[in-house]
């Protein structure tokens, strides 16, 4: 079953008895999956609907615009991925000014309009609401209030520190991808359209697929990368770069990925494209023959990655 997906506050009995969380979740990481597994299993094993509400823009980008956080995963990447863990539903409630003014009671009483509680699944630090006031204290009492059932899940804590979304960021900034993989349980990943470029890889002797950037989507460091890239289902291995073409006099930042083994027409399709390890810095070369050696370098040293 698709993943069904409602904008703002569901309508008045929109959705039946159900396991609800609620929260950001930017990165769906290990952090994220402890929470989101016994939302999906106990659903499944009851017969109720999985729904996650979350909000969209991320809050902090509301309520402290000079602090917005670059997306580990865009809106649509996190449907797409919560589609693959088989949620049932997806809430997405337009984050404003507004809504930050809203008690915790008012927001709950809205959202629970269009939704039949059963269970909520919350984490050890959750609190909303305006000045953070529904905390677990809160929760427990509405729960007892309203009949269903309130579950709180621990922190995962890794090297002794709760995994966390600024935590991965921090990581993938520095470009150390390993370390974020394990962190989020994957890759990361940017997941887009392909788009029409100048076709300057194909005329290297590369034909790469030019990646559409979605706004605020946090981009690994300039240089190149060896990469698992998703096509309609199939994995295939590849190379990525992640830059502006100093070689060329270019500025704007481009994604753009050859994948190994495929062969066909790519434009306008999906791609999800994991980052596995960053193979080497952004570099202008003097000329571009220097710039195909080292690019023919750069896919042997993803191969050997890859294949490891």
């Amino acid at each position: 079953m698709s993943l069904q997906r409602v904008e703002g506050f569901p309508e008045p009995r929109t959705l039946g008895p159900s396991v609800l969380t609620i929260g950001a979740y930017d990165g769906l990481h290990r952090g994220h999956m402890a929470l989101l597994g016994p939302v999906i299993e106990t659903a499944r094993r009851e017969g109720l609907l999985s729904v996650m509400a979350t909000f969209e823009p991320h809050p902090r980008c509301v309520l402290s615009p000079k602090d917005c956080p670059p997306n580990l995963t865009t809106l649509e990447e996190k449907a797409w991925l919560l589609e693959g863990l088989g949620l049932d539903c997806l809430v997405v409630i337009p984050f404003t000014q507004q809504l930050a003014q809203l008690r915790a009671s008012g927001f709950l009483q809205r959202l629970l309009r269009g939704i039949e509680l059963r269970r909520l699944v919350v984490g050890y630090d959750f609190a909303f609401g305006r000045g953070r006031h529904g905390d677990h204290a809160f929760l427990r009492q509405f729960a007892e209030r309203r009949g269903f059932v309130l579950e709180t899940v621990p922190a995962v804590v890794r090297t002794g520190e709760p995994i966390g979304s600024s935590r991965i960021r921090r990581l993938i900034l520095l470009g150390q991808l390993r370390a974020a993989a394990q962190l989020l349980g994957r890759d990361y990943l940017l997941r887009s359209r392909v788009e029409h470029g100048s076709q300057r890889g194909h005329s290297l002797g590369f034909p790469t697929a030019n990646l559409a950037i979605a706004k605020n989507k946090l981009i690994p460091p300039h240089g190149v990368y060896a990469v698992r890239v998703q096509v309609e289902g199939r994995n295939h291995p590849g190379a990525a770069y992640v830059g502006i073409r100093p070689t060329f006099g270019e500025h704007q930042l481009m994604v753009e990925a050859y994948l190994f083994d495929f062969e066909g027409d790519l434009y306008e399709r999906e791609l999800a494209v994991s980052f596995v390890q960053r193979l080497r810095g952004e570099r202008r070369f003097a000329t571009v023959a220097a710039l195909q050696q080292q690019m023919r370098r750069d896919v042997d040293k993803a191969k050997r990655v890859l294949g490891s």
